[in-house]
């Protein structure tokens, strides 16, 4: 009779473990898709992609995406670059995180769903042309960067209508914005590497800012794969 109270209590208490990890176990992968694309949107919108203190060049994403279009080869066209390819992390982040973050996959507090979707407004915002004027805003160069921006903002409050969009079609989408916004960014800049490092008479390689974001975009890219094709 004791044996069998013993093997009762271990089942009891096996049961009860599995319990609490089946908890606990699927805000993981939440927490760790959030943290990147934080990251991800810090990097890409305010930290330094380029920073040479010794000729005074200092650019994040966006600065980059300006100061290439007055390059003398860009000008002239000898070398094409697609500019908004340095705003692609960027994008990815604040149109990712309010509608991921709100997902009911990922059961993340309610405080942290408001504090991120707000967080998003000063990332939109940064994604803009330097110049916020009315006919530059809606100027074909920079009518995308507008309508991602306003798409955005238009999230921040309307997201939690999309808490019950499918997991899965948005992890993969994510995950082919985010192999996109790894290879891009890196792929245009080498292609005005060496005019930059010309006008400045000293070598220019991606800084910090850069690495920041691509940790931020592989962190996401984690943590949607865990969550949306790992986590039963």
């Amino acid at each position: 009779m004791q044996t069998k109270n013993a093997h009762s209590i271990n089942i009891e208490n096996k049961t009860s473990a599995t319990h609490q990890v089946s908890r606990f176990t699927p805000i993981l992968p939440g927490w760790l898709l959030t943290f990147g694309l934080v990251l991800t949107g810090l990097g890409g919108a305010f930290a330094p992609w380029i920073g040479r203190e010794s000729v005074a060049l200092q650019l994040t994403g966006p600065g980059l995406a300006e100061f290439v279009k007055f390059l003398p080869d860009i000008r002239t066209g000898q070398i094409r670059v697609e500019r908004l390819a340095f705003l692609l992390p960027l994008f990815l982040a604040m149109l990712a995180l309010p509608l991921l973050v709100e997902n009911e996959k990922l059961a993340l507090p309610v405080w942290l769903r408001r504090g991120l979707r707000l967080g998003v407004i000063p990332l939109a915002l940064a994604s803009l042309s330097p110049v916020w004027t009315p006919t530059i805003l809606i100027a074909p160069e920079f009518r995308l960067q507008t309508g991602l921006a306003s798409l955005a903002l238009g999230l921040v409050f309307f997201a939690p209508l999309f808490r019950g969009l499918p997991f899965k079609p948005l992890a993969l989408l994510l995950l082919g914005d985010g192999l996109a916004a790894l290879i891009l960014p890196v792929w245009q800049f080498g292609l005005v590497q060496a005019a930059i490092t010309a006008a400045y008479h000293e070598p220019i390689v991606l800084g910090w800012g850069w690495w920041l974001t691509e940790g931020g975009i592989l962190l996401s890219v984690a943590g949607a794969a865990w969550a949306g094709f790992w986590q039963h």
